[in-house]
């Protein structure tokens, strides 16, 4: 009964073994020779078994064993190319080569029984409660087989020995399993050959181990670097690539990720990532990628390197959830200087610009002002008005920024470059009419008012060639309009309302406002209240109403600015309110 219960428990695993390789061979999108030869060789060896146990003559269980011999010669080095390749451990083609040469130098040997008695010297079997055993004599050239299980196990040996020093860049999990499973199917080989035993129980061990080895290899292999290698569209010698699984592990990378991020390569694969904290790789990369789905990560700056990181979760065919994810790592060191250069010679460039404008803007201004000041050398009424009503502009646009106006702040810096050209017109004007100390006549005052549309036309010649169309409009405006009255009744053309442009709107406020407060020789300079009084009593008849309201904000400002010029030149402005 109980060879039975061993028959069928083989039985089971077999089914077992067939239907898990099935599993991972159809979930797998991008299958691995090396993964496909293995489930391959392991059901053909236990396969081989399951036939010997039930062959009825000694040549079927001969033609058996020989594909026994299959699995036995070529699985182990199936299994150490699959363990090393998941331990990240670069073995020479060489050693696979010797290793490979002597397999299937052996497998061959083993082959020629029943035909030679090299190999076999003879062969019988014995049916023991339904179970075949094949009973062997061995020949001289057997021995060939233990000399290829003695170069395994040293190669295997020196390869556990070699992970074992070098922690740092092999997993140490990883080489332990491998070795427990290792370790164990070549034990067992072993145990049964000496013991002498009569029930196999290879084909048990060799089944149950190549589930487990299967199984949790399965697993590592989607934190491989060489497995995501296959998985990364983009496979260039000059990225790194790091491999790090859902428990926060580093699993796997390579030299170019240590040469990016350096402190990689103190720490142990296997390792949580929390041995690097405050590292740049752990807080630029690491937190961020974890926190954030699928992405890329710009212009990383690391070891001297402009670095662009791209993750990718890695997930599991046919599981919900992700195992872990690939960092990857390229260099777009000369890209970013380029962009640096780039950036470099536009702020250069910008700066030349700006400099060359400010020159320009220097000179315009210069020559404005001149002109302005032959306008008011001509005008005996006016000395200073030009200067002052500037001050005034400038800080009532202050004013008007500070209050939240929906004007620009450019815009208004034209206003205040237009505010001296105000009176430009005057220039066309007789100096009969303009330097007349009494009342002008009708004509005269309509020669008088002439000066605002004479103004926009001098603006526009005298500024025909400037790149700044939008600045050339406001002086004009402010020349052409600043006369001009909230109801109409101003001149030249009578507008009225948001008829009038509002930088006009804001001319009016300071020419009036000076006009009052200075003394001319036709009228003393009113006080300040008295000036301030008029020009609330002319909001909303005069005067824009918003802007009159944010004009009147204005008071201590110009008060201040007004008593300083009187200190400079006491003729230029009353001095009743002053003292």
């Amino acid at each position: 009964m109980g060879y039975q219960i061993y028959k069928y428990i083989i039985y089971v695993l077999y089914g077992l073994l067939i239907g898990e390789q099935i599993i991972i061979t159809m979930g797998r999108k991008k299958r691995s020779v090396y993964h496909m030869l293995l489930c391959a060789l392991v059901i053909m060896t236990v396969g081989g078994y399951m036939v010997m146990m039930n062959a009825q003559n000694a040549e079927v269980a001969l033609e058996a064993n020989k594909v026994t011999y299959l699995g036995g010669c070529l699985l182990p080095i199936v299994v150490l190319k699959i363990g090393a390749d998941l331990c990240n451990i670069k073995m020479k083609m060489w050693v696979y080569i010797m290793i490979s040469v002597v397999a299937f130098i052996v497998m061959g040997m083993a082959w020629s029984a029943g035909y030679v008695d090299y190999y076999y010297a003879d062969y019988s079997i014995e049916i023991v409660n339904g179970i075949t055993i094949l009973h062997k004599v061995y020949g001289p050239l057997h021995m060939f087989y233990y000399f290829y299980l003695a170069l395994y196990f040293g190669v295997t040996v020196i390869v556990i020995v070699h992970c074992v020093r070098n922690r740092r860049a092999y997993s140490n999990r990883m080489v332990i399993i491998f070795t427990i499973i290792w370790g164990t199917i070549y034990f067992t080989y072993y145990g049964e050959r000496f013991l002498n035993l009569n029930v196999k129980i290879m084909p048990i061990a060799l089944a149950v181990g190549m589930t487990f080895f299967v199984a949790f290899f399965r697993r590592a292999n989607l934190l491989s670097m060489n497995t995501n290698m296959l998985n990364i569209e983009e496979r260039e010698e000059e990225n790194g690539y790091v491999v790090i699984n859902f428990s926060d592990r580093l699993m796997s990378l390579n030299e170019r990720a240590k040469e990016f991020f350096p402190e990689l390569a103190t720490i142990n694969i296997d390792s949580k990532l929390e041995a690097i904290k405050n590292t740049c790789f752990y807080d630029k990369v690491y937190e961020v990628a974890f926190s954030d789905d699928e992405g890329s990560l710009e212009d990383v700056e690391s070891n001297g390197y402009h670095l662009k990181v791209v993750v990718r979760d890695i997930k599991a065919p046919g599981q919900v959830g992700n195992r872990g994810m690939v960092i990857e790592i390229r260099d777009i060191s000369p890209e970013a200087r380029y962009k640096e250069m780039l950036r470099d010679y536009r702020e250069r460039l910008e700066a030349a610009v700006a400099e060359k404008t400010e020159s320009l803007d220097m000179i315009r201004q210069t020559i404005v002002m001149g002109m302005a000041s032959m306008i008011e050398s001509r005008d005996f009424s006016t000395g200073g008005h030009i200067r002052r009503t500037s001050d005034v502009v400038n800080v009532f646009s202050q004013e008007l920024l500070a209050a939240g106006y929906p004007l620009s702040r450019k815009f208004l810096h034209m206003v205040v470059i237009a505010a001296p050209m105000h009176d430009l017109g005057k220039i066309a004007v007789d100096d009969a009419v303009l330097r007349k100390k009494g009342k002008y006549t009708p004509e005269e005052y309509d020669a008088m008012k002439a000066h605002a549309a004479n103004g926009a036309i001098i603006v526009r010649r005298v500024f025909s060639g400037m790149d700044d169309e939008e600045l050339v409009n406001v002086v004009a405006n402010v020349a052409h309009f600043h006369h001009e009255k909230w109801n109409g009744t101003g001149y030249p053309l009578g507008l009225k309302g948001e008829e009038i442009p509002i930088e006009a709107r804001i001319m009016a406020l300071a020419d009036v406002f000076d006009a009052l407060v200075s003394k001319r020789y036709y009228k003393d300079a009113y006080s300040y209240d008295e000036a301030f009084k008029i020009i609330e009593e002319s909001i909303g008849s005069h005067f824009d109403p918003e802007l009159g309201k944010i004009f009147l904000n204005t008071r201590s400002k110009l008060e201040e600015m007004y008593n300083r010029f009187a200190r400079e030149n006491a003729d230029e402005v009353g001095r009743e309110g002053i003292e």
